[in-house]
């Protein structure tokens, strides 16, 4: 018996067509460089979109927050894991807290005691492997961050070292 697979949906890119705008994928149309079938078809997940395609809706849209749902569903994205969360502020922020406060202090001792012998002694990564897990896990908390700003229309450029905040 042949089985079918079945395609994801994809209700964040009609969700970013509405809010918009566009009340319909016709009207999408006159500004994506797509009919409104294959703006239908991309959103039901029946044909693949490709990268340059996810950003061309990003920008009609004017919705950065969509590319990190899509890369979270694209094979690098699955492979390495990276995923970002769409939470919200106070939930992010007591997360970052909690982890930041018990674990950072003793990933960063670990890993400057591990970094003091100059190279990776065998006896060292079971450590260096659980500190990497730790990091891991923060680098998807601030992924959440960057989702939140994302949505709320915030970009960040790059900043000289003139004008990042000192350090205490």
């Amino acid at each position: 018996m042949p089985s079918s697979a079945i395609k994801p949906s994809r209700t964040y890119l009609k969700e970013a067509r509405l809010g918009a705008g566009y009340p319909n994928r016709g009207t999408a149309s006159v500004d994506v460089r797509y009919s409104p079938e294959v703006i239908g078809r991309h959103e039901r997940g029946e044909i693949p979109i490709a990268p340059e395609d996810m950003i061309a809706y990003s920008e009609c849209y004017k919705r950065r927050d969509i590319l990190f749902h899509y890369c979270a569903e694209c094979a690098v994205g699955k492979a390495t894991g990276r995923l970002a969360t769409a939470r919200d502020l106070p939930l992010a922020t007591l997360r970052l807290t909690r982890r930041l406060r018990f674990v950072a202090k003793e990933i960063a001792d670990t890993l400057e005691s591990i970094a003091d012998e100059g190279v990776l002694l065998e006896a060292d990564k079971p450590r260096f492997s659980c500190s990497l897990d730790v990091l891991e896990e923060l680098s998807g908390t601030i992924a959440d961050y960057l989702f939140f700003a994302a949505a709320q229309g915030i970009t960040k450029e790059p900043s000289s070292e003139k004008e990042r905040p000192q350090q205490p």
